[in-house]
């Protein structure tokens, strides 16, 4: 009979099933036509790869419809 998982091992199973994915949806962020898109992949590649940490900020005003 195997343990149960916490969430916490239920999500990291995820995130690893998805890892190669997730790459690949950063790298096409550098093909973006907007420029803080493409700076903001751009930053967190290189950050990820000279091993500096990881900060992502997420905005959260919402958008008003009129």
């Amino acid at each position: 009979m195997s343990k149960q998982k916490t969430p916490k091992e239920k999500a990291e199973a995820i995130f690893k099933k998805n890892l190669t994915k997730a790459a690949r949806t950063l790298i096409s962020l550098l093909n973006s036509k907007d420029k803080t898109i493409r700076m903001s992949a751009t930053n967190f590649i290189i950050k990820k790869l000279t091993e500096q940490p990881t900060v992502i900020v997420v905005d959260g005003q919402k958008k008003k419809s009129t």
